[in-house]
């Protein structure tokens, strides 16, 4: 048989664990929680999803026709033609940027052979002292000074056109020299008289955009006296919907009061025979 235990020895075992008080009041304790709310990322304005989704629920809006009033009506529109603009801009800046990083190699190395061309040229006629080969020189120096400027304001939005195309070289080991016989680009004659004229016009040509641009102001515009047209057809529908609904319940109004005026001719009918 096994020998009892003493009391001694289940005080010490009792002492070393916690009572049962202790541990309720330690598994009630309240929890602490963090005071700082996350920060929620607001859409700015200027975002360009911020406006593609904003102009998409004004559309969504207006084409749906839902009666609401004029000068509402005329904000909205408002608004959504600001943010077409808006966004049509940013996809031109973005346009802009692609087309300047794609073609800004070969326009630094036309630059850079264009004026080392010229100097050479200018040298050429520090040296010669015969009438016809100075006027020859003279052409020279000013197709290769076009050709810098054509280089540096060539619009940006537009396919970049080369001057000096590659393999093509002169008996020195120059293409720009060899290119001086070629013929030149369209665009070439444009940006020679517009150096003459200064280099506000040489800007505006270097910064001018494309024919896409205007056909899609005109494509928005024409968007933008749709959608008015459709929330007005909608409406007309809705009303005529709302009109045959009327005329309908007026008709079962009308039929209701006819049955209430009509004398009950059965129940008269069978009241009289019980009595007699």
């Amino acid at each position: 048989m096994s020998s009892k235990r003493k009391f001694s020895e289940f005080r010490a075992d009792s002492s070393g664990q916690d009572g049962p008080q202790e541990r309720a009041s330690r598994s009630h304790a309240p929890k602490k929680f963090n005071s700082k709310k996350p920060k929620k990322n607001k859409a700015k304005p200027d975002n360009i999803n911020w406006l593609k989704k904003r102009a998409r629920t004004i559309e969504r809006r207006l084409k749906m026709g839902q009666s609401m009033p004029a000068n509402v009506e005329n904000e909205l529109e408002r608004e959504l033609a600001h943010h077409q603009q808006k966004i049509a801009e940013a996809v031109d800046e973005k346009k802009r940027k692609t087309m300047i990083t794609k073609y800004h190699m070969v326009r630094f190395f036309e630059r850079k052979k264009a004026d080392r061309l010229a100097k050479q040229i200018k040298s050429q006629l520090n040296t010669t002292e015969d009438p016809e080969e100075i006027e020859k020189l003279k052409a020279d120096l000013h197709k290769a000074e076009i050709d810098g400027i054509y280089a540096r304001y060539f619009p940006y939005r537009e396919r970049y056109i080369s001057l000096y195309p590659v393999g093509e070289k002169s008996e020195d080991g120059s293409t720009a020299a060899h290119a001086l016989r070629a013929e030149r680009p369209p665009l070439w004659k444009d940006i020679e008289k517009a150096s003459e004229k200064g280099t506000s016009a040489l800007i505006e040509i270097r910064e001018r955009k494309l024919d896409t641009d205007s056909k899609i102001k005109t494509s928005n515009e024409s968007s933008k006296g749709s959608i008015p047209a459709k929330a007005n057809q909608s409406r007309t529908k809705s009303s005529d919907a709302s009109g045959s609904t009327s005329g309908r319940k007026d008709k079962n109004q009308a039929k209701r009061h006819k049955k209430s005026d009509s004398p009950d001719l059965s129940d008269n009918e069978s009241e009289g025979g019980f009595f007699e």
